[in-house]
């Protein structure tokens, strides 16, 4: 009997979405990356993952969220360590990452962009502009560009790595680096709360390619220890009525997103976890 019951208590731990309802609160780790996860000016955790996971636990009738800002490099050992239930940073899939961590269906959908001094002084709107004419890039460590870059042939040297946003923005302007390249979304996050009228997003003329030689094209979902099957569940489920009820797109516009950064339902963290 006693052993029966220490499996049975074994598997109620591992169930994150009990223990969540059970306490009433969630612990979610956050990366300081607009427009993903940051302090606003009243001193409260904000931005599209913040919102969007107060809104499924809410629809669990869940109302607490411990949500804490780490470097987007920890994020996911210390979700692995269990120091965080699930985890939000504008983290796209990719399918190294799906060897570490699930993902729940993707949220958002974007090509790359750079951002450079208003004006684009050196004129750079590729990773061949980067290239040809020895300009030195930023990337944010952890994140998929530093590999877009390389993949591209960006010799390394031309390639710095920031730790976060207020550093990239710091190195721009003292002309350390002459362009960063982010997601489309998070570029014009990044121009919003760290410009000041001298930071401009940069379309490119042609994007990146990824390993599979097609343009490197990020979707972006919230990451989940692997196991915890039925929090998985539960939120692409609330995922996809949020999609088809036009809930996901009213509460991502204040953040910069439109319709078309939505991906289609049909786009599943599995398949883009299985892709080459």
């Amino acid at each position: 009997m006693s052993v029966l019951l220490s499996v049975f208590a074994h598997g109620a731990e591992a169930d994150t979405l009990s223990k969540i309802k059970e306490q009433g609160f969630a612990q979610v780790g956050f990366s300081n990356l607009t427009p993903w996860g940051f302090v606003a000016e009243n001193g409260e955790l904000d931005g599209v993952e913040a919102v969007l996971i107060r809104a499924f636990l809410a629809s669990q009738g869940v109302e607490g969220m411990d949500g804490v800002l780490t470097q987007y490099v920890s994020l996911i050992p210390a979700l692995q360590a269990g120091r965080f239930d699930l985890i939000g940073a504008g983290m796209q899939i990719r399918p190294e990452r799906c060897k570490q961590v699930a993902f729940g269906d993707p949220e958002w959908i974007s090509q790359q962009a750079f951002a450079t001094l208003s004006g684009n002084p050196k004129d750079l709107r590729s990773l061949e502009d980067i290239t040809r004419k020895k300009a030195r890039l930023a990337v944010v460590s952890g994140g998929a560009e530093r590999e877009y870059a390389v993949l591209n042939g960006v010799p390394e040297e031309q390639i710095v790595v920031f730790p976060d946003l207020a550093t990239v923005a710091a190195g721009l302007r003292a002309e350390r680096i002459d362009a960063v390249m982010f997601a489309a979304v998070s570029t014009r996050g990044f121009v919003k709360t760290q410009g000041q009228g001298d930071i401009e997003m940069v379309t490119l003329t042609k994007q990146p390619v990824g390993k599979d030689g097609k343009p490197a094209i990020g979707y972006g979902a919230i990451g989940f220890r692997k196991g915890d099957d039925a929090l998985i569940t539960a939120w692409n489920d609330w995922l996809r009525k949020a999609k088809q009820s036009g809930e996901l797109l009213r509460l991502v516009e204040p953040y910069g997103l439109e319709a078309t950064d939505i991906p289609a339902e049909d786009i599943t963290a599995e398949s883009l976890c299985a892709s080459k």
